[in-house]
C-alpha cells in the first residue's frame, strides 16, 4: 500500500530545480538521535536512500548540495552515497559537499547557522530528529527555502509538519525509502506491516459484528 509516489517526493525534483534557478544550495540533514544500529536505525536508512535521489539529481543539473552529518558511524556511507550519486551522473563530488558536524549542540547551532548563512533554496530534512528539527525548520524559513521534512518520530512530527512546505508522516519515511531504493528487506517489511494491519482490522470488524450477535469465541480469541 506504500509503495507509490509521495508528494514530498515528488517535489525533490521542484525544490532542486528551485535551487538551480535562484542559485543557491539544497541542504540534506538526518537529525542527531540514534545510530545505525539502534532502533533509528530504519529512520537514517531511509534517509540515505532519499538523499542518494536528491545527490543524484543536484549533480545531474549542477545544483550546488550541502550535507551536514552528525553520526560518526553512519558518516561513510553518506560519503560514499554522494559519491556514487555523482559518478552515475559522470560528475566530480565538490568539496565540501559533506560536512560534519559532532551531535549535540554544535551540531544544531552549527547547522541552523549554516542553513541561514548559505540562504539555501531548498531544506531537506529526513531522519531521526530531536530538539534540533524546530532550529532547522525556523531556519530554513528564515533563510526563504523550500522544505521537505519526514521522520518518525511522533514528538518531532507535528513542528515539522507545521514549519515545512512537504512532509513524510511516520511510516511514510519508510515508504518513501523503500520506493527509492527498491531493496527487497525494505519492500517486504513494509508489505508484511500492511498484510498484518488489513489482517488485524478485518477481525476486528468480525468480532464486533458477531458480538452484536451474542457469539463471543472470536472476541475472546482476541
Amino acid at each position: 500500500l506504500y509503495l507509490r509516489k509521495l508528494p514530498a517526493i515528488e517535489a525533490i525534483g521542484e525544490l532542486v530545480g528551485r535551487a538551480v534557478e535562484t542559485r543557491r544550495p539544497v541542504h540534506f540533514t538526518m537529525g542527531q538521535s540514534g545510530s545505525l544500529s539502534s532502533s533509528d536505525g530504519p529512520q537514517l536508512l531511509a534517509g540515505v536512500s532519499i538523499l542518494s535521489e536528491v545527490a543524484t539529481l543536484c549533480a545531474k543539473v549542477d545544483a550546488k548540495l550541502i550535507v551536514v552529518e552528525c553520526h560518526t558511524d553512519l558518516l561513510p556511507l553518506v560519503i560514499d552515497t554522494v559519491n556514487t550519486s555523482y559518478q552515475i551522473a559522470g560528475k566530480e563530488v565538490p568539496a565540501e559537499t559533506v560536512r560534519y558536524i559532532p551531535s549535540g549542540f554544535s551540531y544544531t547551532q552549527g547547522d541552523a547557522s549554516l542553513i541561514v548563512r548559505e540562504r539555501v533554496a531548498a531544506n531537506i530534512l529526513v531522519g531521526a530528529f530531536t530538539h534540533e528539527a524546530i532550529f532547522f525548520a525556523q531556519a530554513g524559513s528564515d533563510a526563504g527555502a523550500m522544505q521537505i521534512a519526514g521522520t518518525a518520530r511522533t514528538a518531532q512530527i507535528p513542528y515539522l509538519a507545521v514549519m515545512c512546505d512537504y512532509s513524510l508522516i511516520g511510516e511514510d519515511l519508510y515508504a518513501a525509502g523503500a520506493f527509492i531504493s527498491r531493496r527487497p528487506e525494505q519492500v517486504g517489511t513494509l508489505v508484511g506491516e500492511d498484510v498484518l494491519k488489513i489482517t488485524v482490522s478485518l477481525l476486528t470488524i468480525l468480532a464486533l459484528i458477531l458480538a452484536t450477535l451474542n457469539i463471543s469465541w472470536l472476541t475472546n480469541i482476541l
